[in-house]
């Protein structure tokens, strides 16, 4: 017996890509199993497809003719900058998630956390905007990345150097905010 996926459209977390050594290529590589809408931006795509990989949207505003743009992609038209241009259209679209490799967090990216899951993969590490709360079970030794002056309360971990933390055992942390804003969370991966 075989066992098949059914992926409806918008289900799976779109794939943003504004940088290429965000993320190890084995690691690109399971977020791409799911075969995720990727989206691309003047550098990046090229790069991407160079590698075979299949770019559904570019965000730019090149003159089409000086792109060779595999079938079926499409051109969003840059308005903003690449991450807003894209939230934006994954928005008016209703997907539900959204993956993005970047350099440097997005300044406009609390803007859409009401509307979609946002995880940021940057350097290594993978970032989650949450707010009131964040519960997770964690490894003894694993660090955890958040901005100390925004915590209420903490439980699991202890602070090993400014905005770093280390979990003390195996099992869940608990960490509460003091702010009703979305606050961002690392983890190394």
């Amino acid at each position: 017996m075989s066992s098949h996926h059914i992926v409806r459209e918008n289900q799976e977390p779109a794939l943003l890509v504004a940088s290429l050594s965000a993320l190890d290529r084995e690691y690109l590589g399971q977020l791409l199993e799911w075969s995720p809408t990727i989206f691309a931006d003047d550098y990046t795509i090229d790069f991407l497809q160079a590698d075979g990989i299949k770019v559904d949207f570019i965000v730019s505003n090149r003159v089409l003719s000086n792109l060779d743009l595999q079938e079926q992609t499409q051109v969003i038209p840059l308005l903003h900058d690449f991450i807003t241009d894209g939230l934006n259209y994954l928005n008016q679209k209703q997907y539900k998630a959204v993956n993005i490799l970047c350099d440097t967090i997005p300044a406009a990216i609390t803007d859409f956390c009401n509307d979609i899951n946002i995880v940021l993969f940057m350097s290594g590490r993978r970032y989650v905007l949450v707010q009131e709360q964040y519960e997770k079970w964690k490894r003894a030794g694993d660090l955890i990345f958040v901005h100390e002056n925004q915590l209420k309360s903490l439980v699991g971990i202890r602070k090993e150097a400014e905005d770093t933390f280390v979990v003390e055992q195996d099992g869940f942390i608990y960490l509460a905010f003091n702010t009703p804003d979305f606050v961002l969370i690392g983890e190394d991966i």
